[in-house]
């Protein structure tokens, strides 16, 4: 008999958004925060998308990355911007905890939930990322993020990259999905986390990285990606378990 699966789907950088308490602090902010520094855009509505196909639950936040960085651990460089590191101790305190604490513990208690209920969990971490970094020109369509050394995820990664390869979208191209592209899945990050707290037979960590060069420019590529992440997901799921 299959090993039930329960699909669990983030998106830690799902907005722009500052709260009124900080505003002030990003007066001088300029265009970054409509920038991917600020956010990941598009990375909401395919979160949306995969919570609509695969009717799993989302845990999504819509406040800024430079605010605070959901998907940085609490030691990281990176969790505040040069913004926000300039509160003084105690606001930095209430700023973690009224969102980087209640965040990371709703996304831990579900898995760990989910695990009671007797269920893998396969948890999806959806991100984009921006075409050019530093005037280099990424190449990268889609980005599957994975530790390779645990094998439920390199069996799912494995299925979803040739399904979202699929067929050639024109006479000359196809999506170019890569492994552990344009980061290492074993970098600083949510899905690594909670590797440290859940075995290999009981979570499995995916962070999908998108182009941004798809919703930027909008129309039909970007609605056929979509649609063809949202269709693959569910087979490439089924590599470890049913998903229930």
């Amino acid at each position: 008999m299959a090993r039930k699966v329960a699909v669990l789907l983030t998106c830690e950088h799902g907005g722009n958004a500052v709260p009124a308490r900080y505003r002030d602090l990003f007066r001088t902010s300029g265009r970054t925060l409509a920038s991917h520094r600020g956010w990941d855009r598009g990375a909401l509505v395919i979160a949306k998308d995969l919570r609509k196909g695969l009717r799993a639950p989302l845990i999504a936040a819509t406040v800024s990355r430079l605010v605070v960085d959901l998907n940085r651990s609490p030691e990281s460089p990176t969790l505040l911007s040069r913004w926000t590191a300039r509160l003084g101790p105690e606001e930095r305190e209430r700023l973690l905890r009224e969102f980087y604490w209640p965040y990371r513990a709703r996304v831990e208690e579900t898995v760990r939930r989910m695990n009671r209920e007797g269920r893998l969990v396969v948890h999806i971490s959806v991100h984009t990322f921006t075409p050019v970094l530093r005037g280099e020109q990424r190449e990268v369509d889609v980005g599957l993020l994975l530790d390779p050394t645990r094998k439920p995820e390199v069996a799912v990664c494995r299925a979803w990259r040739q399904l979202l390869i699929g067929e050639p979208l024109n006479d000359r191209a196809r999506f170019n999905v890569c492994f552990n592209e344009p980061y290492k899945g074993t970098d600083d990050g949510l899905t690594t986390y909670l590797r440290s707290k859940f075995p290999a037979s009981r979570y499995v960590g995916i962070e999908l990285e998108v182009n941004q060069r798809f919703p930027r420019r909008g129309g039909r590529m970007w609605n056929r990606l979509r649609s063809r992440i949202v269709g693959s997901a569910y087979l490439a799921i089924c590599e470890v378990g049913d998903p229930a």
